[in-house]
């Protein structure tokens, strides 16, 4: 847990720190003099001034904090008007300013992006087969779900979704997650035969994602055993193919957990070894949840990102941040659909939590897997920031914008008084917003 606050606050930082920097820079070159630009908020611990801007490092380390000549609310107006203070320069240049550090998470994302596929990475995922997830959860029927209405069954494999080759099941997530009331052709083999498969996934107003109702099929093949645990006592080892649990045959991880779902205290398990078939028994334990700790974890396929030039890293890294750009408007359009806030709309809790769990997940397959596992969550949520940060709302980049655009239309500078109400308005709606969704985000952890 530790870690996992560790990676996320840090995660948060970086993505604060990359914006302030936007407008740091955007104001330097209009000629709007910046007084601080701290890394980090709260008091000051070290720092120097030089060209008039002091250089901070403050104790609280998130994010930061860009603050500019003229645009403090206790300021008079000879000071707020004064020449290099913020509202002393064309609304243009304050347009800049405000659109800079949305622009540079943007940017952020497509240069980190360019760079992971331009140096390679390694996907961890199941296989394109499937499970219809009616035939494993008494909860859902059969027919209800679109797999089973379109006629999938269990064991079927997935090779393509309308153009795109699938080779792995998160391939099949990700279509069918973004893709809710739009029709999909599945190239679909079974038992030497193609088939083609139109569905259509269905709304999940719990998460606000697609669904057409199927779970990966992960192969009983053992990779790692905990040591002292209950498979590693059992005599099992990795690379052992567990076939039978009591003399019943399992194929996938579904069958087998479908198999423990009495809690019996010791199974029989028969597995393949080499050419050799055996049996052991096994001593099961279980969490305060319920569920089964064997000790033991079954293999996962390993996939390489392909061999790229800059040129091609930088057009993967592109097209990835264009998709995350329209995945994230999509997004926020389907809020609006009758989707569950409580569980689809993550708060600064969650999302910290988000991106530390990610980073700690890749960490734990090795370094390489860490990194880019955490900075792919960061330059989506880059992605996420550019977009919240444009509304045309109050207190966000988006309504400074609208403001200054309206001065533009008018030729007539508004108030600052004006503004700076305007503001208080809309940050008194953000920390109520915030809030609500930090105390949404407590409820999630304690499970309600």
């Amino acid at each position: 847990m530790i870690l996992t606050i560790f990676f996320g606050v840090m995660g948060l930082g970086i993505m604060v720190f990359v914006h302030e920097l936007g407008h740091f820079i955007a104001a330097k070159k209009v000629g709007i003099g910046v007084e601080v630009f701290s890394l980090g908020w709260g008091r000051k611990m070290i720092g120097f001034s030089r060209g008039g801007t002091s250089y901070q490092l403050s104790w609280v380390p998130i994010g930061g904090y860009c603050k500019m000549k003229g645009d403090d609310i206790f300021d008079n107006e000879e000071a707020i008007r004064r020449k290099g203070s913020f509202f002393a320069a064309s609304p243009l240049r304050r347009i800049i300013v405000a659109l800079s550090g949305p622009l540079a998470n943007m940017i952020f994302a497509l240069i980190i992006l360019t760079i992971i596929w331009w140096v390679g990475f390694k996907i961890y995922s199941d296989e394109n087969r499937i499970i219809i997830a009616g035939d494993y959860n008494n909860e859902i029927s059969a027919g209800i779900l679109p797999a089973a209405k379109a006629g999938l069954i269990t064991g079927d494999r997935i090779i393509g979704i309308n153009d795109n080759r699938i080779e792995k099941f998160q391939d099949i997530l990700e279509i069918v997650s973004t893709s809710p009331g739009k029709e999909l052709i599945l190239s679909v083999q079974r038992e030497g035969s193609l088939l083609n498969i139109r569905i259509v996934p269905e709304l999940d107003l719990q998460t606000g994602a697609g669904k057409i109702g199927v779970y990966a099929w992960r192969d009983l093949v053992i990779d790692q055993l905990d040591p002292g645990g209950a498979a590693f006592l059992a005599g099992l080892k990795p690379g052992d193919r567990i076939t039978a649990l009591n003399g019943k045959e399992v194929s996938h991880t579904l069958d087998l957990y479908q198999a423990l779902a009495g809690n019996p205290q010791v199974i029989t398990v028969t597995y393949q070894r080499g050419a050799q078939k055996r049996e052991t028994d096994l001593v099961v334990s279980y969490q305060e949840n319920g569920s089964a700790d064997l000790g033991l974890s079954f293999k996962v396929k390993v996939f390489s990102s392909p061999d790229l030039s800059l040129p091609g890293a930088l057009l993967k890294g592109a097209a990835e941040t264009y998709r995350t750009l329209e995945l994230t408007i999509k997004g926020i359009t389907l809020l609006f659909s009758g989707v569950n806030l409580k569980n689809a709309v993550a708060g600064p809790l969650r999302i910290t939590y988000y991106v530390g769990s990610v980073a700690r997940s890749g960490f734990r397959l090795g370094l390489g897997s860490g990194l880019v596992s955490f900075f792919r969550f960061l330059c989506l949520l880059s992605v996420v920031l550019f977009i919240m940060n444009l509304l045309p709302l109050p207190a966000l980049d988006g309504g400074q914008i609208l403001i200054f655009l309206i001065e533009i239309i008018r030729r007539k500078a508004i108030s600052p008084m004006v503004i700076y109400r305007i503001q208080i308005v809309g940050f008194s709606i953000l920390i109520v917003l915030v809030l609500f969704f930090t105390f949404n985000d407590i409820l999630f952890f304690m499970g309600r």
